[in-house]
């Protein structure tokens, strides 16, 4: 790993546990045993170096659902995987991640907020297909409709303002909407499997 891509991890990690606002370059300078002068010579300003953190995020997001699909034995199974592990999935994200860079780097928010849409959208049709073909989704659901539902629950979910996480954990939070929303579009085998991972958890 050369300095440059260092930085980035490093930077991913104070961003996401601190919030990109809160961050100065200076901390970041710091953290990496580095002068300002040769953090500069590496990213023009703050605004790049959110962009190359962002561009890390994304691979990181692949490289969870590929991982995911890979060691799941069905579409159900990914399901309840990434339940049991989401404090690994957030990545110790800060829960406001998003909407803070909304508010303070709209041009960064804008550039790369859309590929971050994109991608969901698109892993989310591709699951949904895989639960209708594996005999565990309604085969009648709308899933391009189903898909925004559950974009949207899972940005209401990260929105500190709504949900605190000094009174739910991220995996209930999971249980009780994502989990509980999928068994609502399932067929009895896809019903049954999820009640039968509900009630070993209770």
């Amino acid at each position: 790993m050369d300095l440059k891509e260092r930085i980035v991890e490093n930077s991913v990690e104070m961003f996401l546990s601190k919030g990109c606002k809160s961050v100065t370059m200076d901390e970041i300078a710091c953290e990496n045993g580095i002068s300002k002068r040769t953090l500069y010579e590496h990213f023009r300003d703050k605004n790049t170096l959110l962009e190359e953190c962002l561009n890390l995020m994304q691979k990181r997001m692949v490289s969870f659902t590929e991982t995911y699909l890979a060691e799941s034995k069905s579409i159900l199974d990914m399901v309840c995987m990434v339940h049991e592990h989401q404090s690994d999935l957030m990545i110790n994200m800060r829960i406001n991640f998003f909407d803070e860079l909304k508010k303070f780097y709209p041009e960064v928010f804008k550039k790369h907020y859309g590929r971050f849409l994109d991608f969901h959208r698109k892993v989310t049709i591709e699951f949904l297909q895989r639960g209708q073909d594996q005999g565990f989704f309604l085969k009648d659901i709308d899933k391009e409709l189903v898909t925004k539902v559950l974009i949207e629950i899972s940005s209401l979910i990260e929105n500190a303002d709504v949900f605190s996480l000094k009174n739910h954990t991220r995996k209930q939070l999971f249980r009780e909407s994502v989990i509980i929303y999928f068994r609502g579009i399932s067929t009895s085998a896809g019903i049954k499997m999820i009640d039968k991972y509900l009630n070993i958890k209770e």
